[in-house]
């Protein structure tokens, strides 16, 4: 009986939890930039978008298309089987987490997509995740040399984790105040080791003969200067909980986020 009672209690906290919406106009959400993306946020496709664009679901195949592939990268980081140069390899990872899929992450990244603007949003935090990071990538083509969506994610994302080459162990290390050379920012935030979460929104739109496909995808942490975006040590030596079984380079990931120092 008292087991029970202990169960139907947590079954009570964890559903008003759940339903508990979220103010996105709380400034309190965006203490150093704003406003938020979802405050008052678009529902619809918004004005920019012309007539004809259509929101591309992201089903259950595609959130595992975006996981596996972000988390098989992550791990050939983890291992230290990513080489920066010729002959030299980024460090392997102790604490690299496993990404899964955010609902509340995806539903604010839709905010941005339906505006079919190829630009970041200024604010996309959670009650929980209050300095969340975003990748965006676009393709524009002709709607008769149109590719599968899932295609176009797989090429996105790889396009994200090639700024590999552009990066090295002092960025890993301490993430730059001040860089001015080629691009980076959407292979760190790939392989930050303090994000477990992630959820993207995808979008395409265009007046013919052309297309534009928009993808946004948000993550539990954004890049922080001066912060290590990984902490390099042994593989998985210092996961809390053990590593991923279908992932073994990677931690298991906790259901609530924890913010590692």
């Amino acid at each position: 009986m008292k087991t029970s009672s202990i169960v139907s209690i947590l079954s009570i906290v964890s559903s008003c939890v759940l339903c508990q919406a979220t103010n996105y106009c709380d400034p309190a959400l965006c203490p150093s930039s704003g406003p938020h993306i979802a405050c008052n946020g678009l529902s619809s496709p918004g004005p920019a978008c012309g007539s004809g664009a259509v929101e591309i679901k992201l089903d259950s195949q595609r959130q595992a298309l975006i996981t596996n592939m972000h988390n098989r990268l992550r791990s050939r980081i983890a291992m230290g089987h990513q080489n920066y140069s010729m002959n030299e390899f980024y460090p392997p990872a102790a604490r690299m987490a496993t990404l899964v899929w955010d609902r509340e992450l995806a539903n604010i990244a839709a905010a941005n997509a339906r505006r079919c603007l190829y630009e970041h949003d200024r604010c996309r935090n959670t009650r929980i995740m209050r300095n969340v990071g975003q990748n965006i990538g676009i393709k524009m083509h002709r709607r008769e040399d149109d590719v599968s969506d899932e295609i176009l994610i797989q090429e996105f994302i790889h396009s994200w984790f090639a700024e590999y080459v552009n990066s090295n162990p002092s960025h890993i290390a301490s993430y730059p105040t001040k860089w001015t050379g080629p691009t980076i920012r959407h292979f760190t935030q790939m392989v930050s080791d303090r994000s477990s979460r992630i959820g993207c929104a995808m979008m395409s739109y265009g007046k013919s003969p052309w297309s534009s496909k928009l993808l946004v995808c948000n993550y539990g942490l954004t890049n922080i200067m001066k912060q290590s975006v990984y902490l390099a040590g042994p593989t998985g030596s210092q996961c809390l909980l053990g590593h991923n079984p279908d992932f073994p380079a990677l931690c298991r990931t906790l259901k609530v986020v924890i913010n590692y120092p």
